[in-house]
């Protein structure tokens, strides 16, 4: 089933844990976002961070959402890859099998997202339960 629904960043806490002379730096982000449309919620996700010279960033992360999912209530972890330019992040996520809850057990699926610097970002999820 696909499912569309914005999100949007409640928090962006992030910070460098190596920051060599030479190559890229390594920041962690705890990212914590709430959810609107066919998916209603909230987000705790963390993402790990390779910042290459040319000013392009490399992510990869787990989020935790709780909430409702087209009228079921649960939880599930998504895996997210992506990159930034500078100017916009374009992410692939799929769902973690088997961390699915409630009446999200069994959850599997994939999406994505583009965003730039707005306040809300569309997102889908094309899911079976």
């Amino acid at each position: 089933m696909l499912t569309k629904a914005t999100f949007k960043h409640i928090s962006w806490d992030e910070e460098s844990f190596d920051e060599p002379e030479d190559g890229p730096k390594l920041t962690r982000a705890h990212i914590r976002k709430s959810f609107h449309g066919d998916l209603s919620g909230t987000g705790n996700l963390m993402y790990v961070m390779t910042h290459l010279d040319s000013g392009i960033v490399s992510f990869t992360g787990f989020e935790k959402v709780v909430g409702t999912l087209d009228g079921r209530n649960g939880s599930f972890v998504l895996r997210h890859t992506g990159t930034y330019d500078g100017e916009k992040a374009n992410v692939e996520y799929e769902v973690v099998p088997g961390s699915g809850t409630n009446e999200l057990a069994g959850i599997s699926g994939t999406g994505g997202f583009s965003a730039g610097h707005g306040e809300e970002h569309d997102m889908m999820l094309d899911y079976e339960v």
